[in-house]
């Protein structure tokens, strides 16, 4: 009975249908017991039924498993982005905050040790790359079911090349075959299908190699702080506050300054001094330092020491600031003969100070209604003792010996210089400066490591008078020479008073932290420097895409081979443990002999020992080749003679050409 017809029928597997077909080995004698024996084992029948249903399901689990594979790590994947979503950063949760996003913001887990790089695991690349190098493996898998036709050799050749192991030059050579319809024979349907489902599949799968590429190039990781519980009370003392022991009060007028002395500052308090000197050279077991804020016009801040780590916080805190306004005087001065003799006009009857004429050294001079400190004593030579007035009033100058009495390569000699160059060797530099004293409120941010002014208040007078102290009584003079001396020289007169205002406000509050303490800051917010993935939203749901294409196709694969006829070949030969005879689907038989050339090893070299039917419908495809191990079974590749080049079996002139 003739199988049920299906829509290709002339297109199955031809197989001649009989009720048994059988190989025997007839011996010429009559046989002995042994050979009886032989004789038996030696017969293979085979049958062949209508019915396989279970030939049908050979395909399942392979369908299965590359659903698995799509559908898991494609739900995978958003699942992860989804559950693993950091809101404040993405600006809320969901694919709607995503896509309007741009990205996934998703948090990865682990934050960096103290002193240790910050990494992060970004598991969705390795998901991607996981898929990706899974559907590579499988892609083999959606062609291997299916039946063929009755076709030429050359056809039936490329298709098991192409159905194997399918790659770029396998795909370009059939297609060169089927382009040349003068050189070849018809081609079935099925070749035509085969061939564009090959092709599908070879651009899915490296579809899906190029998605895992591009998220690989335009993912990133971005660093951000994440809040922690803080710690109690006192953990953390970054505030600046006046350290009132120091002082009692501050008097009137007429009474000294807060640790100004008749003949010298903080004599008493000699690690005041000490601390002042370790903030201005910079050194990182300083309590303190003094920092810059370019955008707060150029104001001088105190904040903790470099030593204080503030990589995790985030806080709110009062401290000090200066800020200073200078000018040069060089033009504005009476000159001798190209030397400055009299700052008068300028402003500063005082400068310049000759200590005697016409030596010039480096000094800071206060002014208070008109009159200037002297170098011995300082703010005591003040009438008012040493209080003035916030802002406060400076003279400097500065000079420095160049060692040299040609200055042909400096800039000082232009007309907008900032220096004198009469008498030589020297440059000397005259400025008058206004310099305000704050109390300030800031706030720091340690994911950009910033400071910002929140509240600036005028500080009082009284501790303006303490604070300018210090530089009046030359404690800070010699370090502000050094770093003003190349820019003094070199630069002209605007870069030369930009850099003197931010000099000599980090200097002067630099001489006078010796007088503060640390204060608890407020508002505290510790944060855990946190590495979070940042994956663009358009490669995610290409990458998605094409895994739910590629599982659509599998599916209708398997479909398709589900709807295709089968039927069952029977081994009377081979008994199963129950005593039942073996059973092969003609379908997984067509499978194996279109993507596995072991078949027709097999045909072209058959055993001759009566199983080579029996063999023919073998579980595995090395079990389908007889593989004797006399000298006689093996082949060998090369020129044949009149047999021309190709495979050869030894003792036999059976051979396969190329």
């Amino acid at each position: 009975m003739d199988p049920p017809a299906s829509p290709h029928a002339d297109e199955h597997t031809a197989l001649r249908r009989s009720s048994v077909s059988s190989a025997t080995v007839a011996p010429t004698e009559p046989p002995d017991k042994d050979d009886n024996h032989k004789s038996s084992i030696s017969e293979s029948e085979l049958r062949i039924t209508d019915g396989n249903p279970q030939g049908k399901l050979l395909g399942f689990l392979p369908t299965v498993f590359v659903l698995f594979i799509t559908l898991g790590f494609a739900f995978l994947i958003m699942g992860w982005l989804l559950v693993r979503q950091y809101e404040p950063i993405q600006g809320g949760t969901g694919l709607s905050a995503a896509v309007r996003n741009g990205s996934f913001i998703v948090y990865e887990g682990g934050a960096p040790a103290a002193g240790q790089k910050g990494t992060v695991n970004l598991r969705v690349l390795t998901f991607s790359a996981l898929v990706s190098h899974l559907i590579s493996d499988t892609s083999s898998d959606g062609r291997r079911n299916g039946s063929f036709a009755k076709s030429n050799a050359s056809a039936y050749g490329l298709l098991v090349r192409l159905l194997g192991s399918s790659s770029i030059i396998s795909i370009y050579e059939t297609g060169w075959y089927a382009i040349r319809p003068r050189k070849r024979a018809r081609l079935p349907r099925l070749f035509k299908e085969a061939f564009a489902l090959a092709i599908t599949i070879w651009i899915m799968s490296h579809a899906v190699g190029l998605a895992d590429l591009y998220l690989h190039t335009v993912t990133r990781s971005i660093l951000v702080d994440l809040p922690a519980r803080n710690k109690g009370p006192g953990s953390y003392p970054y505030a600046v506050a006046f350290n009132e022991t120091l002082c009692a009060k501050w008097g009137p007028r007429g009474v000294y300054p807060c640790l100004v002395l008749g003949d010298g500052w903080s004599y008493t308090f000699p690690e005041v001094v000490e601390s002042g000197y370790l903030a201005i050279a910079n050194r990182t077991n300083s309590k303190f330092q003094v920092i810059t804020l370019a955008d707060a016009s150029d104001a001088a801040i105190v904040v903790p020491g470099a030593g204080m780590d503030l990589s995790s916080t985030a806080f709110t805190a009062q401290t000090f600031g200066a800020r200073a306004q200078c000018r040069t005087l060089t033009h504005e001065c009476e000159k001798l003969s190209g030397r400055t003799v009299n700052c008068t006009q300028a402003g500063y009857p005082g400068l310049p100070y000759f200590e005697p004429f016409p030596t010039v050294n480096n000094n800071i001079f206060g002014v208070v209604d008109g009159q200037q400190t002297n170098v011995e004593w300082g703010p005591t030579s003040l009438d008012s003792g040493g209080f003035t007035t916030n802002p406060v009033n400076l003279a400097l100058q500065m000079r420095w010996n160049l060692h040299r009495r040609y200055m042909d390569s400096f800039t000082a000699e232009q007309a907008d210089a900032a220096v004198d160059i009469v008498p030589l060797p020297y440059t000397t530099l005259f400025a008058g400066c206004n310099v305000t004293f704050s109390n300030i409120t800031v706030r720091y941010a340690p994911m950009n490591n910033s400071w910002n002014i929140l509240l600036e208040e005028k500080s009082s007078d009284n501790f303006t008078s303490v604070m300018w102290a210090p530089t009046i009584s030359q404690l800070g003079t010699d370090r502000l020479a050094a770093e003003m001396m190349t820019i003094a020289m070199m630069e002209m007169r605007p870069n030369v008073t930009a850099a003197l205002n931010q000099y000599l406000g980090r200097m002067m509050l630099g001489v006078a932290v010796g007088m503060f303490q640390s204060a608890e800051a407020t508002d505290v917010k510790q944060t855990v420097p946190t590495l979070l993935g940042q994956y663009p939203v358009g490669p995610i749901m290409i990458l998605i895409a094409l895994l739910f294409l590629y599982a659509v196709l599998a599916t209708l694969i398997f479909t398709s081979s589900w709807l295709t006829n089968d039927e069952t070949i029977v081994v009377l030969g081979d008994k199963r443990k129950d005593g039942t005879p073996e059973e092969q689907s003609v379908l997984n038989l067509t499978q194996r002999w279109l993507v596995d050339p072991l078949p027709l090893v097999a045909a072209a070299f058959p055993g001759e020992d009566g199983k080579d039917a029996q063999r023919s419908v073998a579980d595995s495809a090395v079990d389908m080749v007889y593989d004797g191990n006399g000298p006689d079974t093996r082949v060998s590749i090369g020129f044949q003679g009149k047999g021309g080049f190709g495979l050869r079996k030894r003792g036999n002139e059976r051979f396969l050409e190329a």
